[in-house]
């Protein structure tokens, strides 16, 4: 009962979590007889320190918004899903998490994700799915919204943090905007009506794992992109 009550603070991924996920990128590596044989390895230096990330996240992130859902049902399982892949790897080479506003994360909806593996660690915020229904409710949103989700992609700080938004574009307006005036409307409407992704990012060397103030690099990040999550995040309510 005590050890559930009291939690251990993270301090960072041991290097040693580094050098297993660069062995298990090595092609004759990624198999169950390695990863078995290799599992202490997993579970002591990957699996029990992000549970020990996701603990101090919770407390964090609840700081910047209570509505964030972050459980150790954010973290990502490292097997992978081979049943409709060509590649059969059974291992994936990165370790990841992501938080979602009101449930539990999914592919489909807009999140907070990161993940690294042995040369570099990732964060990102947004919509990566391509979700036709979100994709319709998120351009409707953005068209009735526009001053506020301009005013959020534009703001000074999430501009020199992340840039411009990311994400794959129509070449032409999708369908029900068609008929936009292009010469007289804003320019960014006309673009980010052709998105057909919605996320920035922002990219780290891997060593950045290795140490507490990694916590405060996620939690900066989900702040600074908050408000553009929640704008995609209610669009597809």
């Amino acid at each position: 009962m005590l050890d559930e009550l009291v939690k251990e603070p993270f301090l960072g991924f041991p290097k040693k979590a580094l050098k297993f996920l660069k062995d298990l990128a090595i092609p004759s590596n990624n198999n169950k007889t390695w990863f078995d044989e290799h599992r202490d390895l997993y579970e002591d230096n990957l699996k029990k320190p992000m549970r020990d990330l996701i603990d101090t996240l919770a407390i964090e992130i609840n700081k910047i918004d209570p509505d964030i859902v972050v459980n150790y049902k954010s973290i990502f399982r490292i097997n992978r899903d081979v049943r409709f892949s060509k590649d059969k790897k059974p291992y994936k080479e990165i370790y990841a998490a992501a938080f979602a506003f009101d449930r539990i994360k999914s592919a489909e909806i807009p999140a907070f994700y990161f993940h690294f593996d042995s040369k570099n660690f990732l964060f990102a915020s947004g919509q990566y799915s391509m979700d036709n229904d979100h994709l319709k409710k998120i351009r409707n949103h953005i068209y009735r919204n526009f001053k506020k989700y301009k005013a959020i992609t534009s703001d000074n700080e999430f501009v020199k943090t992340f840039g411009n938004v990311s994400g794959e574009s129509l070449t032409k307006l999708p369908k029900g905007y068609e008929n936009l005036d292009m010469e007289n409307e804003d320019p960014f409407l006309i673009e980010s009506l052709k998105m057909k992704q919605f996320y920035v990012f922002k990219n780290f060397k891997s060593d950045v794992v290795l140490n507490e103030e990694l916590t405060d690099i996620i939690t900066e990040h989900i702040r600074i992109s908050c408000e553009f999550n929640k704008f995609l995040n209610n669009a597809i309510k």
